[in-house]
């Protein structure tokens, strides 16, 4: 497992070209992936992923006191797209294209594996249903694994407020896929 945390003090404090190289390998498919669940233009969202980075690293001197790193990726990438959508006078509202969808798919886990890819898929379109603001908590806590107080840094958001928001998400994809399933169950009947 990659040490974060020693490869941007390296970086910050050393100039050290290549562990800010091996910081970027770690994060930018994952930052990549966040962008583009906020945005609906997967070119943009590459570019404003590639700006988080060169910005990291031509403001390095000044980001050694940042205790964590991820979560400043996520807030900057955060605060670029919503410059963005102001720049362009609109906000997301559209899910990705859907061979977009195809290549952004969440990293399975041992969980995962046990849902059939039917289930998957079920799942995947209940959260793209999702309204803007509980998708976006919900693919943060849950796909990337932050925790709720990081969750709020980025969305400058109260961490009640992320609570409420994903116990929302979580509602919502229960029902939406319980229900799809009991459709399907039916229509075979």
């Amino acid at each position: 497992m990659t040490d974060t945390a020693a490869l941007f003090r390296k970086m910050t404090a050393e100039n050290d070209q290549l562990a800010f190289r091996q910081f970027y390998d770690h994060f930018f498919v994952t930052l990549f992936r966040f962008t583009c669940s906020l945005l609906k233009e997967r070119e943009v969202a590459e570019e404003i992923t590639h700006d988080v980075f060169v910005q990291c690293w031509q403001k390095r001197h000044e980001l050694g006191d940042v205790r964590n790193p991820q979560v400043y990726l996520f807030v900057a990438a955060r605060n670029k797209v919503v410059d963005h959508a102001r720049r362009q006078s609109q906000l997301r509202s559209l899910p990705l294209q859907e061979s977009d969808e195809e290549q952004l798919q969440f990293s399975p886990d041992p969980e995962q594996l046990l849902i059939t890819s039917e289930m998957m898929g079920k799942m995947e379109e209940a959260i793209r249903e999702l309204p803007p603001k509980c998708r976006e908590i919900f693919i943060l806590v849950k796909q990337y694994g932050l925790r709720y107080k990081e969750v709020a840094a980025i969305l400058e958001l109260s961490t009640k407020t992320v609570e409420n928001q994903l116990a929302i998400a979580l509602k919502k994809l229960t029902t939406a896929v319980t229900f799809r399933l009991e459709m399907k169950v039916m229509k075979k009947i």
